[in-house]
């Protein structure tokens, strides 16, 4: 017993040098502290896609609930959604592995291709999880900064590199910075890194120029996409992870879980790729309300907002972020607050959002700082 009692004290003294990942203020809890109710609420923090009607969603779901039979564990569907995503993203459905979530994937090839002791790169400032997957693994996670440009630092990250490192992970667009990273400098990692290139292509459907195409050409890259954003999925937790076919493959038959997908979340996004045009309308949207609310941001005194190719925009203001950030909750907004990135200081993320959104959280914004300046 005593043993026993020993290696659980052990893995909870261990698990104290990880991070947790912070999902932020919830809707409901913010409305129970303000005695709101919690569509009263303006959640802009988490870059979820509010341009995909709720109503359109929720009729996919019935859909999927008449048909599906959550007696039976989901297999020719996943199937089917390798064919029709590859179809849709232009690849061969050999090329990709189905996960609860990109998070999942990530988590797991953090689990093939590290060990104790082993080092994995990233650039930064980047998305958190990258970190908290590898630390898991009792691998060492080496941050190497961008450029002040928000550009990649190839030579960095090359240079950075050693006998040890086994991953460099890469978001194109990044996150927070919401910038595409140079295609040439991707290329130039895979063709002189031995290990694996992984990019993270969330955002890239707000963007242009994914790698996919590059995956059977180079045995050491893999691409992660989600159904979070694009699709408005977030809460069905669905990705997919695409690499060359021998490298899918063996992710998916020797080290992926069976089912570890639910059969509505599949069912859910092979109904959602029935309709292309929903899709390409909430892209077009949400770059017309981009580049209004990075115009609109620019023109309030004190605030400095970046260009993005996401579906969030950063922005600076020349006070405390967090100070702002708890007077917009204060107010029933939640947004991101990012504070240091590179040399930019008290830096704040918003999820670009439906017209009227917007314009409410510019309203309040506007209040907040001229209520600071007073």
């Amino acid at each position: 017993m005593k043993n026993k009692k020993r290696m659980i004290r052990n893995v909870l003294n261990e698990a104290r040098r990880l991070i947790s990942y912070d999902v932020g203020e919830t809707v409901e809890r913010l409305a129970q502290r303000l005695n709101k109710k919690p569509p009263e609420i303006l959640k802009l923090n988490s870059n979820e896609n509010f341009f995909i009607p709720l109503e359109f969603l929720r009729s996919i779901l019935e859909e999927v609930v008449k048909e599906a039979d959550p007696r039976i564990y989901p297999r020719d569907e996943i199937r089917d959604l390798k064919r029709k995503y590859g179809e849709y993203v232009g690849v061969s459905p050999r090329q990709i592995v189905i996960g609860t979530g990109s998070d999942q994937l990530i988590d797991l090839i953090c689990r093939i291709f590290l060990r104790r002791g082993d080092e994995a790169l990233a650039i930064s400032p980047t998305f958190s999880i990258y970190k908290r997957c590898v630390e898991i693994q009792g691998a060492f996670y080496k941050p190497v900064p961008l450029r002040k440009d928000f550009s990649l630092d190839v030579e960095s990250l090359m240079n950075a590199s050693s006998s040890k490192t086994r991953i460099i992970f890469l978001c194109s667009p990044n996150n927070p910075t919401a910038n595409r990273l140079e295609r040439r400098g991707i290329i130039q990692l895979a063709e002189r890194f031995e290990g694996l290139v992984a990019v993270d292509e969330a955002y890239i459907d707000f963007s242009e120029g994914s790698l996919i195409d590059l995956t059977e050409e180079f045995e050491n890259l893999i691409i992660f996409r989600t159904f979070s954003k694009v699709f408005g999925l977030a809460g069905l937790r669905i990705g997919c992870a695409i690499a060359n076919t021998e490298l899918a493959k063996t992710i998916d038959e020797k080290f992926q879980m069976p089912y570890s997908v639910s059969l509505i979340a599949v069912k859910a996004a092979l109904k959602i790729l029935e309709y292309p045009e929903a899709i390409r309308s909430a892209i077009h949207n949400v770059k017309k309300e981009r580049e209004r609310l990075i115009r609109e941001l620019n023109r309030v005194n004190g605030v400095k907002a970046f260009n993005s190719e996401t579906n969030f925009v950063l922005f600076q203001v020349n006070r405390s972020s967090k100070s702002i950030y708890r007077k917009l909750l204060e107010r029933g907004v939640i947004i991101r607050n990012i504070g240091r990135v590179l040399e930019y200081e008290n830096c704040l993320r918003v999820t670009v959002a439906p017209a009227q959104m917007i314009n409410r959280f510019l309203s309040i914004l506007r209040e907040t700082l001229n209520q600071n300046d007073g």
